[in-house]
């Protein structure tokens, strides 16, 4: 039996599900799991998955937005929690051992920072930055090169 296809959504709530909104950031605050800071855990999962595995992990439209990377369709779902963490019902999202273990890798290692380091991280990156740079003046959202992400987390994940 083929395995259905992840969506961004689909991620995300598997990601939620892992943080169970008590995370501290780097600030000493108890933060959760904002919908700004799960954009850039998306991010990096996405760029680890084109990276590591070669592949892209869920087809949806990863745009350069004034603060980083992000992925319309899971910011439209949450926008309604603003700045607040994102509480839902434990949504189960069935993934393979290997696809929760890429993102458990990538949530291990960004999930310590707080939205607004992820922020500044994603800003001194490539992808975001160029395609950012491209576009900022004419207020477009451009979608990030999958290519150029593949290309740029090739030399700092693998």
């Amino acid at each position: 039996m083929a395995t259905k296809k992840l969506s961004a959504l689909d991620v995300a709530n598997y990601v939620i599900s892992l943080a169970s909104n008590n995370v501290i950031g780097d600030d000493g605050e108890v933060e959760g799991v904002t919908n700004l800071k799960l954009q850039k855990i998306l991010y990096f999962i996405e760029a680890y998955s084109l990276a590591v595995a070669g592949k892209s992990l869920f087809p949806d439209s990863i745009e350069a937005w004034e603060y980083g990377p992000v992925i319309p369709s899971v910011y439209h779902k949450f926008k309604t929690f603003g700045s607040s963490p994102i509480i839902q019902k434990e949504t189960k999202v069935k993934v393979d051992e290997k696809t929760a273990s890429l993102i458990s890798d990538v949530w291990n290692t960004f999930n310590k920072y707080s939205a607004s380091r992820l922020v500044d991280i994603t800003h001194r990156h490539d992808p975001w930055k160029n395609t950012y740079a491209k576009n900022s003046k004419s207020g477009l959202k451009t979608s990030i090169s999958r290519d150029e992400m593949k290309k740029y987390y090739k030399g700092l994940f693998a």
